[in-house]
């Protein structure tokens, strides 16, 4: 916060001393928004003296080194009564908090910290094309978590105030979109944990640093080391055997009991929001999934026929601020719903995921009644393609040996 307030400052482009960063901040002013590749400064390595709110404040910037990297330390100091330093940090923060306003701050963590790595305009949840039932008991779920006297009914009776949910279904079906749209609809950061690249160490360290109220993202938690062993992998032997003869294994550097301990254990984390996304909801093991650690399961399948006709309206409706073109009469609403009946009726149910079929309307967003007229095309293009990469899937698989 008081980085980003910098970077607007007159001072801090008179430093004698500064470090460039490219990155999304916006705050020092340049530019549009629009250029590419943007640049903003801040005072690097020395003392730089400003004036705020008639007090002589001083920013001091030096390195520290931990261990194989090197941290910049920022102090920044004032002569006078202390609640002028607390005026000053206020006044950082409420300029963060403009900037991020409608925005979802994402995190991930690098070198054993969270990282703050994107602003996201919010995703209203009424674009999160799904069941709209399974939407609307999961908004109220977590409307419920989140009430002011949530925290204290738990503590009272002994519960942890924690909350999980399981997303599982294909690729494409909208399971990581779900988990930003939701963050974005109560107002939450979210901290995306790449379990792959955690030990037992920095996994804990990570947690402990998690605010009370956030969304914790677990993506594809059955690629990594927590997924159950395959069917007859129960003994040494086999495991011996499977690494003779190179049969993949799971290079994950954290074990299961190491992942359940920290999300669940005594020293864990209250208040947050953990969300799991996987494909393939039968390789993970039981523990991971139980109720108490995942309270809901919510399935997110491939498109059926309502799914299909949502995506069309959604994509060929106009829309409040759509910039049209002239050269392009627009449809209305009561022809889109009538080609989008017929796109549904042309569309197979559960075959195709939302993402694929969004992706063919976007292509196409300029003529509703194109898309429809092309989508057997596309359908047979897609299946060729899918088959094609299943043989390539499947040649790689057989083994030398075999060969």
């Amino acid at each position: 916060m008081v980085g980003l307030w910098m970077t607007s400052q007159p001072f801090a482009h008179r430093a004698r001393s500064s470090v460039a960063r490219v990155g999304w901040r916006r705050s020092s002013g340049h530019g549009d928004g629009t250029q590419k590749k943007p640049l903003h400064y801040s005072p690097w390595k020395g003392t730089f003296y400003f004036i705020y709110n008639k007090h002589l404040f001083w920013f001091r910037s030096v390195e520290k080194e931990l261990g194989i990297r090197i941290e910049e330390v920022v102090t920044v100091s004032c002569f006078g009564s202390p609640t002028v330093l607390k005026q000053f940090f206020d006044n950082c923060r409420d300029a963060y908090l403009k900037l991020t306003k409608n925005k979802t701050t994402i995190f991930e963590h690098h070198n054993g910290k969270w990282k703050r790595t994107n602003l996201k305009s919010i995703r209203p949840i009424s674009t999160v094309v799904m069941n709209e039932e399974d939407k609307e008991g999961l908004l109220r779920d977590i409307e419920g978590f989140l009430e002011p006297g949530a925290p204290t009914w738990h503590t009272n009776r002994g519960i942890p105030h924690r909350k999980g949910y399981l997303l599982y279904g294909p690729p494409g079906t909208g399971k990581s979109s779900l988990c930003l749209s939701l963050a974005g609809c109560f107002d939450l950061d979210i901290y995306i944990l790449n379990i792959s690249a955690a030990d037992d160490r920095s996994l804990a360290a990570l947690l402990a640093e998690l605010p009370s109220r956030c969304v914790l993202l677990l993506e594809d938690v059955d690629a990594v080391g927590v997924a159950r062993p395959r069917q007859g992998e129960t003994d040494i032997s086999q495991a011996k055997e499977d690494v003779t003869r190179g049969a993949p294994r799971s290079q994950g550097k954290l074990s299961l009991s190491d992942l359940l301990n920290a999300l669940d254990g005594v020293s864990a984390q209250e208040g947050r929001l953990l969300m799991m996304t996987t494909n393939h909801m039968d390789h993970l093991d039981q523990a991971l999934i139980r109720a108490g650690r995942v309270d809901k399961k919510i399935e997110l399948p491939n498109a059926d026929k309502d799914v299909t006709f949502r995506l069309f309206c959604m994509i060929f409706k106009q829309s409040e601020g759509d910039i049209l073109d002239p050269k392009q009469p627009a449809e209305d609403d009561e022809t889109v719903e009538r080609y989008a009946r017929d796109f549904a009726r042309e569309v197979p149910a559960r075959e195709f995921s939302p993402a694929e079929i969004q992706s063919y309307l976007v292509e196409h967003r300029g003529s509703a009644r194109v898309a429809v007229e092309k989508v057997q095309e596309w359908m047979d293009r897609t299946r060729a393609e899918r088959s094609k990469m299943a043989r390539a899937d499947s040649f790689i698989a057989v083994s030398p040996s075999t060969a």
